[in-house]
């Protein structure tokens, strides 16, 4: 017996199912969100939340037609290979992005600086608390740690988000509220308190 063929679940991703959708990024999202820890978590200007979102929001787009390039590959579609494929991806961005920091230096330089010294101004148990925080998002597996970095790390309205994702209108209103309801479990399992 072969590999499974998940051939079925990305044709209904690039249908715009909502469920396929769901699928791909709690399959796939925590795990390459370690690797890209792993690989970049030292690396002046990559910061692997970001690296990820930009990742599944360049996959994901229709008009980029990563999807079908990847089914249209010799070979039976696996999670293995959709894995891979993944990475690869999550790496060229990684590879574009430090190719423009090296073209603009003075620019990373100065964003650095700021960023650091934004940082500094910050308490440290409140930096830790937003990283256990987005941590436990994730692991929570479910499509509301994308729509919180679609919308609250990259700044986009929930109209783009829709527009980004593919999602409906009503539902990036219902991803909003399981955020919602996402952040209350994460600060009672943390043991933190909204302010």
């Amino acid at each position: 017996m072969g590999p499974t063929s998940i051939g079925p679940r990305i044709r209904s991703v690039l249908a715009g199912d909502r469920d396929a959708l769901a699928w791909i990024y709690d399959t796939f999202a925590p795990g390459l969100m370690r690797r890209l820890g792993q690989r970049f978590q030292n690396s002046l200007g990559l910061e692997a939340e970001d690296l990820l979102h930009d990742t599944f929001v360049y996959v994901l787009r229709p008009e980029a037609r990563v999807l079908e390039r990847f089914l249209d590959r010799p070979g039976v579609p696996t999670e293995a290979s959709l894995s891979q494929f993944l990475w690869s991806a999550a790496c060229g961005i990684a590879s574009n992005r430090r190719r423009s920091l090296v073209r603009h230096p003075t620019t990373l330089l100065r964003d650095h600086q700021a960023t650091t010294e934004a940082r500094d101004e910050e308490p440290v148990l409140a930096r830790d608390a937003l990283e256990r925080l987005a941590r436990c998002l994730l692991r929570r597996g479910d499509r509301s740690y994308l729509y919180f970095q679609l919308r609250f790390r990259s700044g986009l309205t929930p109209a783009e988000v829709a527009a980004t994702t593919g999602w409906s209108k009503r539902a990036t209103y219902k991803l909003k509220q399981l955020l919602d309801a996402a952040l209350v479990k994460c600060l009672e399992e943390l043991g933190l308190r909204a302010t």
